[in-house]
């Protein structure tokens, strides 16, 4: 979507699978129906907010970080790609509504269609700056790129919760987790080679929260529910939202 935002739900609801469909725009990200109920959801939440489904959440299912084809592949060399159907291949589409020439993640304008249709604003950053964005115990948290280009292993308790976020600029991807490991509460940075460590062990750790090395190989971090977006879709879905690196 042009808001830069993927994510992944399961489609079970009270042991009924439901399927969807694109029903439009508002608040400049998509509505999706589903066709058993005919019930509108956002894609960003997965709330459902009309129809007979009104006020269900569909729960978030694992789907991995927002990254660059070759990142992710030299981490994860044996993924599967889903093949495009040949139906929609080479097809000219409406180049008003997605310009597929000089589309890309974060480019500001909006197609012709959107504006109208965000009713939620705030100017504290640019529509289109991206973020990082996390929900903890209900309370959504933005860290904005342009800050974690500056800070790119942030630290901080939401709530009770410890937890890290991590950017790296070169792919532009960040991630969230509890820094919590067993009993220990673990403190990270990247060294001068730019590699993710812990201080407490030196042990080498992957952007998807994974240790590859040292006395910590092999352990995991528990990722947090978050994901890429840009400032205007974050926040007409989550208009309560705080900013990390606000006074």
């Amino acid at each position: 979507m042009i808001c830069s935002s993927g994510i992944g739900f399961d489609p079970v609801v009270e042991g009924t699978r439901l399927t969807f469909g694109f029903e439009g725009i508002y608040q400049g990200t998509a509505v999706l129906y589903d066709h058993q109920s005919n019930s509108f959801w956002m894609h960003l939440t997965g709330e459902c907010f009309a129809g007979k489904m009104a006020g269900t959440v569909l729960a978030r299912s694992p789907t991995g970080r927002h990254t660059t084809w070759a990142d992710w592949r030299a981490l994860h060399p044996e993924t599967d790609v889903l093949a495009r159907e040949k139906r929609w291949i080479d097809q000219p589409g409406d180049q008003g509504y997605f310009p597929r020439d000089g589309s890309r993640s974060g480019a500001a304008g909006f197609p012709r269609t959107f504006t109208p249709t965000i009713q939620t604003v705030d100017g504290r950053f640019a529509p289109h700056a991206l973020l990082y964005g996390v929900v903890v115990e209900g309370r959504a948290r933005a860290y904005p790129f342009e800050r974690l280009a500056q800070t790119p292993v942030v630290e901080e308790l939401l709530g009770a919760l410890p937890v890290t976020v991590w950017f790296d600029a070169a792919s532009r991807s960040a991630a969230a987790f509890d820094r919590r490991l067993g009993a220990r509460t673990l403190a990270f940075e990247r060294d001068e080679a730019g590699v993710l460590r812990d201080r407490d062990t030196g042990s080498r750790w992957t952007m998807d929260g994974a240790c590859v090395e040292g006395r910590l190989a092999g352990r995991r971090l528990t990722p947090l529910r978050g994901l890429m977006s840009e400032w205007y879709g974050w926040y007409a879905n989550h208009p309560g939202t705080t900013v990390w690196g606000d006074a």
